[in-house]
C-alpha cells in the first residue's frame, strides 16, 4: 500500500450502486429543479387544513412526497462527497441539496402549526371519516406531545430557514477534515481517513504510534477551526432549544425522541459506576503488551491486536455475516445477501479522499447504501456487519411502513447494528479455528471498548460542553483537549501512558457531535442489542420472530414501546448492567487466556 488510488480507479465492485438513485450528474440536476419546482406544491394549502379531511390529507401527502423528493437529490450528493471529499463539485452539489431542503422546510413550515390548531376531537372524527388519515395517527399524537415547543407559522418558517446556514457549519468541518487536513505518511505507508484503521492495528508497534500521531496531530493542526465549527454549532442548538421553550438542548434532544431524562441519567450513573472494571481490563491489557499508551487503545478505533487478525477478504466477511443472520430466517437473509452479492449495497475501497468512519444511507424507494473502508480484518468484519444491521432495519421500515414512519428514532438505531455484531461474534467463535480464540475476544473487546468506554465518555463532555455554554461561557480548543483528556484519564486509571494533547483531540475524530446528544445512545444500544442477541441465541424463533417485528416497526411507535415489542425494558438500569455483566465475563476470561 505505497499510494491510494483515486476514485475513478478504484473497480467498480468496490463501490455502491449509485446509478440506482441517479444516472449522472446532469439527472440529478434535473432532479433538483424538479424537485424547486414541486416545492410551489405546498403553498396551496397554507390556512386551509381546517377545511375538511380530504384538504387535511392531501397536505400531508403532498408534503411527504416532496420532502422524499427533495431527500433523493441531498442523498446522492451527499453520498457522492462522502467518497471524495477533495471533488469541488460534489462539495457544490452537496450545498445546493442542502439549500433544497431548508426551502422544501420552510415551505411546509405552517402544517404543524396548523395542526395544532386543529382540536383533537375533531382529528377523531376525521380520522374515522378518512381511514387514509388514520395512517397518521402515531404522527398526531407526537405532534401533541410537542404542542408546547411549536411555535407561530412565522417563527417555524424562519427556523426552517436556519437550517442551511446552521449546517453550513457542520459543512465547513467536514470540508477542513476531508479536504484540508494533511497527515505525514508512516515511511511508505499514507495515512488517510480511509487507511487509519489499518495502521492502527499494524503488527509494528512503531507504526502504529506513528501512525496515531500523525492522524492526531493533522487534526490539531485545525483544532482553532475546528473547535470553532463546533462551538457554534452548539451555541446554534441552545438557540433553537430556548426558541421551542426548552429548559435545555439536553431536554430538547431527549423529548423529540421520547425518552425520559432518567434513561440518560442511569447510563451515565452506571457507567461511572463501573470505571473500574474498565481500569481492570486496561491493567490487564497492560501486562499483556508490556506497556500501555494512548495509542494502543485509540479512542476512534479498534486497540491493538494481541495477535494479528486473519485475513478475511470482502467476500469471504459478507458470506460469513449472512451465516451468523441465519438464526432470523430467510426472511432477513436473502435480502442481506442480495445487497452484498448482486445489488452493490456497500461502497468499501480505500481510494484519495474518501472520509473517515462507516455509516448506512439510504431513503424510501431506495435500497440502503453502506460506507466504509474495509481492511481484510476481523474488525472491518465487524464495521461491515454493524452497517449492514442499520441497513436490514431500515430494508424493513422502509418497505413495510408509510413514509411518515419509514425512519426510526436514534434511540433504537444502534440496537440493529449492534445486534448484528453479537449474532456475527456468536457464529465466528464455531467458525473459526480455535487459534483465533484471542482474536475473536479483541473484536469484542474493540466493540464494547468504542460504545460502553468511548461513548459514555464523550456523552459526559458533550454535556458538559452544552452546560458550558448555556451557562454563558464558551468553548476554546485548549479548553475541550484538557477536559476530553482529564475524563479518559479517569477511565483509564494508572494503566495507561497518556499523550495528552493527542489523546484530548478525539472530539475532533467524532462527526457524532454534530446529531446534538447521539453518543449516549450506542451505548443504550449496544446494552439492548446484547440481551436481545442472547434471547435469540438462546430461544430460537419466536425471540428472532419479536425482534424482526421490532425491526420494521420504524417511527409508528415510540422508541421505548418498539424495545418492549423486542423484549427489552431500558427504563430500567437491568440491560445496562447486563452489557457490564458480559464485559466482566470477557475480562475474566482474557485475564484466564493472558496468564495461562
Amino acid at each position: 500500500m505505497s499510494s491510494l488510488p483515486r476514485r475513478n480507479e478504484l473497480p467498480k465492485e468496490q463501490t455502491w450502486d449509485l446509478e440506482s438513485l441517479f444516472k449522472d450528474e446532469t439527472a440529478w440536476r434535473q432532479a433538483l429543479a424538479e424537485a424547486r419546482q414541486a416545492v410551489e406544491e405546498l403553498r396551496p394549502f397554507a390556512g386551509r387544513l381546517n377545511e375538511s379531511p380530504k384538504t387535511l390529507l392531501q397536505a400531508l401527502k403532498t408534503r411527504d412526497r416532496v420532502m422524499l423528493q427533495a431527500q433523493k437529490v441531498y442523498l446522492y450528493a451527499n453520498l457522492q462527497q462522502a467518497t471524495d471529499g477533495t471533488n469541488p463539485v460534489f462539495q457544490a452539489m452537496n450545498a445546493e441539496a442542502r439549500g433544497l431542503l431548508s426551502f422544501v422546510g420552510s415551505a411546509a413550515a405552517y402544517l404543524e402549526p396548523e395542526l395544532l390548531e386543529l382540536p383533537e376531537e375533531l382529528l377523531e372524527r376525521w380520522m374515522a371519516e378518512e381511514p387514509e388519515l388514520a395512517i397518521y395517527r402515531h404522527y398526531f399524537d407526537q405532534l401533541q406531545s410537542r404542542r408546547g415547543h411549536i411555535r407561530s407559522q412565522e417563527v417555524e418558517a424562519l427556523l426552517a430557514q436556519m437550517g442551511d446556514p446552521l449546517g453550513a457549519l457542520q459543512a465547513s468541518a467536514q470540508a477542513a477534515t476531508n479536504a484540508d487536513m494533511r497527515f505525514a505518511p508512516v515511511g511508505e505507508l499514507p495515512v488517510s481517513h480511509s487507511t487509519i484503521g489499518e495502521l492502527l492495528t499494524h503488527p509494528q508497534r512503531e507504526v502504529r504510534r506513528a501512525a496515531w500521531e500523525s492522524y492526531a496531530d493533522g487534526h490539531l493542526a485545525l483544532k482553532n477551526t475546528l473547535a470553532s465549527c463546533l462551538q457554534g454549532h452548539m451555541k446554534a442548538t441552545i438557540v433553537q432549544a430556548r426558541a421551542r421553550a426548552y429548559p435545555s438542548a439536553l431536554e430538547m434532544s431527549l423529548s423529540l425522541n421520547h425518552i425520559p431524562r432518567r434513561v440518560y441519567d442511569t447510563l451515565l450513573a452506571v457507567f461511572q459506576e463501573h470505571l473500574p472494571l474498565w481500569q481492570r481490563y486496561f491493567s490487564l491489557r497492560r501486562q499483556a503488551l508490556g506497556s500501555l499508551a494512548t495509542f494502543d487503545v485509540p479512542t476512534y478505533d479498534a486497540p491493538a491486536p494481541l495477535r494479528p487478525s486473519p485475513k478475511i477478504p470482502f467476500a469471504q466477511a459478507a458470506e460469513l455475516i449472512c451465516r451468523g443472520m441465519e438464526p432470523l430466517g430467510q426472511e432477513y437473509v436473502i435480502p442481506l445477501r442480495r445487497g452484498l452479492f448482486e445489488e452493490r449495497w456497500v461502497d468499501w475501497g480505500q481510494n484519495q479522499g474518501k472520509r473517515a468512519g462507516a455509516f448506512s444511507s439510504g431513503l424510501q424507494g431506495t435500497h440502503p447504501f453502506v460506507f466504509m473502508s474495509y481492511s481484510e480484518d476481523i474488525f472491518s468484519l465487524s464495521t461491515l456487519a454493524h452497517e449492514l444491521g442499520h441497513s436490514m432495519h431500515s430494508y424493513f421500515s422502509r418497505n413495510l411502513q408509510p413514509y411518515v414512519y419509514s425512519r426510526y428514532s436514534l434511540f433504537v438505531a444502534e440496537v440493529a447494528s449492534n445486534f448484528n455484531q453479537a449474532m456475527v461474534r456468536a457464529y465466528l467463535k464455531h467458525a473459526l479455528p480455535p487459534e483465533h480464540h484471542l482474536v475473536l475476544l479483541e473484536e469484542a473487546f474493540a466493540n464494547l471498548h468504542r460504545y460502553l468506554f468511548v461513548m459514555p465518555t464523550l456523552a459526559r463532555f458533550e454535556l458538559e460542553c452544552y452546560e458550558r455554554l448555556e451557562q454563558g461561557s464558551s468553548l476554546s480548543a485548549p479548553w475541550m483537549i484538557d477536559r476530553l483528556a482529564e475524563r479518559f484519564q479517569e477511565g483509564y486509571g494508572a494503566a495507561v501512558e497518556v499523550d495528552r494533547e493527542r489523546l484530548g483531540a478525539s472530539w475532533m475524530m467524532f462527526s457524532h457531535f454534530y446529531q446534538p446528544f447521539y453518543v449516549y445512545q450506542y451505548a443504550t444500544g449496544i446494552s439492548a442489542a446484547n440481551a436481545l442477541a442472547q434471547k435469540v441465541l438462546r430461544e430460537g424463533e419466536p425471540a428472532a420472530q419479536r425482534y424482526l417485528e421490532f425491526l420494521k416497526l420504524g417511527d409508528s411507535v415510540y422508541p421505548l414501546e418498539a424495545l418492549r415489542v423486542a423484549g427489552i425494558d431500558m427504563e430500567t438500569p437491568q440491560p445496562i448492567e447486563a452489557a457490564f455483566g458480559v464485559l466482566e465475563g470477557m475480562v475474566d476470561e482474557f485475564e484466564t487466556l493472558i496468564r495461562g
